[in-house]
């Protein structure tokens, strides 16, 4: 007995373990390609359909609403479906809409797709991220990062695709039925890799926690909330970075439309650069000294890219400003969830909705702020930033002062 859980201790992280948890990382994927997809051809859709393109730019935000609405019921399926059913069902479901979809030509069904779209990639979401939480891979803060990467490889492939196919002289809508092949693949690959995996029936047949029965101790409360705020700063400093820096840099520094957008593609690049060298550090250094040297990174690297002038010094500025917050989330998640040993369904689900909550913010600010100063309003990501690091610097605290108390929170 005394060898079997010696033996499970000491086991180590197997490759194949992370193989199985693919179709998880699609899943994610997924998520930030549809966000992305529509952005580089919204004239082109605009034209096609005779719809203003203002009116037609607000379908990421009802994507954003429809996500935030779906992560925060997904775990409401658990309590009669088996995690597997519900994501096989959802896409599913999605597949129709985006069918439709790419039909329309009506601004309000624009809406409507886009927002039950995002309900059920929003679902799907927090399901995938179950799985992998409950994964067999011991290293928690490695395989959130690997998964969270897949994130800015959605947003940095799905501009490309839809580019090309405007490019290729094809319908926009050819980019949505890409979308459907994706997730088809999605679909065998949960079927043929989680499907018969008898392991993750044993997890969810666990007895369903309450949500009082989580929150019990006011010492990891206080953690979590530290978390949980620290991920809407960082998640707001993020947006207005990947969403507001192009028009800054058209506005003040005279970029034309392919420079700008080079730009983004240099950030989301250096993001998936990082996550990959911060997933080889989990383990090996503790993830708040990582998360302090990562944001006090992001807060100087900014500073650069928006008050220096020269291009190229812009261009080095805004790869090291993504370094800076590669691997932010993916820790901040993984450290949420590592808070409490039950409910990480709910515990996932509040974080998630939490980081929805900043890219839903973040916007709002910048069009309100850029009215009196375009420089003050990108400068919101250097103030977002500044108060994650602040709330950081008290994490790393608190969590020193319940050191060596049965209250203890560790990296994995």
């Amino acid at each position: 007995m005394l060898a079997t859980i010696n033996k499970k201790m000491n086991r180590k992280d197997n490759f194949k373990d992370y193989l199985v948890e693919i179709p998880n990382f699609l899943s994610i994927f997924v998520f930030a390609f549809f966000f992305m997809v529509a952005s580089p051809m919204l004239i082109d859709i605009a034209i096609s359909t005779d719809i203003d393109i203002g009116d037609l730019s607000l379908i990421f935000t009802f994507y954003t609403i429809g996500a935030v609405i779906g992560q925060l019921t997904s775990v409401l399926y658990n309590r009669k479906f088996r995690k597997l059913h519900v994501i096989i069902a959802s896409y599913i479901i999605t597949i129709l809409f985006i069918v439709f979809l790419s039909f329309s030509n009506n601004l309000y069904l624009f809406y409507v797709f886009y927002i039950l779209i995002g309900y059920l990639l929003g679902v799907i979401w927090i399901q995938a991220n179950e799985y992998i939480l409950e994964s067999k891979i011991k290293n928690k803060d490695r395989i959130t990062t690997i998964a969270l990467s897949f994130y800015p490889v959605g947003a940095f492939a799905a501009p490309l695709v839809a580019s090309s196919v405007i490019r290729s002289g094809l319908s926009w809508r050819f980019s949505y039925y890409a979308i459907i092949f994706i997730i088809s693949v999605t679909i065998i690959l949960y079927l043929s890799l989680i499907g018969g995996r008898g392991g993750r029936k044993v997890i969810e047949e666990k007895e369903k926690v309450r949500f009082k029965e989580i929150f019990t101790d006011s010492r990891r409360n206080m953690i979590f909330l530290l978390i949980t705020v620290s991920i809407v700063f960082y998640c707001a400093s993020e947006t207005v970075v990947s969403t507001w820096s192009p028009t800054f840099f058209r506005n003040e520094r005279m970029f034309d439309i392919q420079t700008a957008g080079l730009v983004i593609s240099i950030f989301w690049i250096s993001v998936i650069i990082g996550r990959a060298v911060v997933s080889s550090m989990a383990g090996k250094v503790r993830s708040s000294y990582v998360m302090l040297g990562l944001s006090a990174a992001a807060i100087i690297s900014m500073i650069f890219m928006i008050f220096l002038k020269s291009r190229y010094a812009i261009f080095i500025a805004m790869s090291f400003t993504g370094l800076g917050f590669s691997g932010m989330f993916p820790l901040l998640i993984s450290s949420g969830c590592a808070v409490y040993k039950k409910g990480k369904g709910v515990l996932i689900t509040i974080l998630f909705a939490a980081s929805n909550i900043g890219i839903s913010v973040a916007p709002f600010l910048t069009r309100f702020t850029s009215r009196y100063n375009i420089t003050f309003s990108i400068s919101l990501a250097i103030i977002f930033m500044f108060l994650v690091m602040l709330l950081l610097i008290v994490y790393a605290v608190c969590k020193n002062k319940i050191a060596g108390t049965k209250i203890i929170i560790t990296d994995e």
